[in-house]
């Protein structure tokens, strides 16, 4: 492919399953140059078999950076001390490796210059969230590729099957099988079990880090009992001028609400299709 057709460098997050294994293959078809990457958070792989398999289809190097100390003494001891357990069951293992796999994953892209960032999340889960507003609060300009959210990658990957044929057919080997397709997310914390056992997830919420940059002046009035805010004025408030006003454009993009104003629309025009139907 001739340098004028390449669109960039993006690093990949790579665990060499069936969808990772497919995309990489996928992205260097439509151009891109792609450094996998791989957090080692205490799961039990074989990493150098996955670097291997990574480098034959494609990737330019592979990233394997061991995280199992960041992730218990930044992520699971905080989780630890703040009970933090979804439903009164679910110990968030998944969700509490996220941010660190994308905290690491923008260090890289900037370790190698890449001008995006790419998962495999399904556009349908809590993944994609977590991976990108990590990305963004790291990395405002970085630029993100969501496959499963892109429609030249869904119209042509209706699903699984259609993976497991496009593997097939570039001769990629797989951890799984159709008579077999579950794939396991773990780390040294958690193991789940992903389109098999559905899973409840939470968001890793910490307080503490919420208030490090709390700072500046609340006016009140307090009167007959009752306390009243009537301004608020900080150093480090997020507000911004441009980005709300009615005559600056901004770095707001208009567009990007028709995707948020669908999302929020999905109950509502589901309970509308059940309604009709009863009816």
């Amino acid at each position: 492919m001739a340098d004028t057709d390449r669109k960039g460098l993006v690093v990949l997050a790579y665990s060499g399953g069936l969808d990772t294994s497919c995309i990489l293959v996928w992205l260097k078809e439509q151009g891109y140059e792609v450094v996998a990457y791989l957090a080692n958070v205490g799961q039990d792989e074989d990493f150098e078999a996955i670097r291997a398999k990574a480098l034959k289809f494609g990737a330019t190097k592979m990233v394997i950076p061991d995280l199992k100390k960041e992730f218990v003494e930044e992520f699971i001891w905080p989780a630890v001390q703040a009970n933090a357990v979804y439903e009164d069951r679910y110990l968030l293992g998944t969700a509490l490796a996220r941010p660190l796999i994308a905290r690491e994953m923008v260090k890289v892209a900037k370790e190698v210059g890449a001008s995006y960032v790419a998962h495999g999340a399904t556009g349908k889960g809590n993944d994609q969230i977590r991976f990108e507003l990590g990305a963004y609060a790291l990395h405002p300009t970085i630029k993100i590729l969501s496959p499963w959210r892109l429609p030249e990658f869904y119209n042509r990957f209706q699903g699984r099957d259609d993976l497991f044929e496009y593997a097939r057919v570039n001769g990629i080997p797989l951890p799984v099988t159709k008579s077999n397709p579950w794939s396991m997310d773990a780390n040294m914390m958690h193991v789940s079990y992903e389109s098999g056992v559905p899973e409840c997830e939470f968001t890793r919420f910490c307080i503490k880090k919420s208030q490090e940059s709390v700072e500046g002046k609340v006016t009140l009035k307090i009167y007959k009992g009752g306390v009243y805010i009537l301004a608020r004025e900080s150093p480090s408030s997020l507000y911004n001028d441009e980005l709300v006003s009615m005559n600056v454009q901004g770095e707001y993009d208009p567009t990007d609400a028709g995707g948020f104003i669908k999302i929020n629309a999905l109950r509502l025009r589901e309970y509308c299709r059940l309604r009709e139907n009863s009816s």
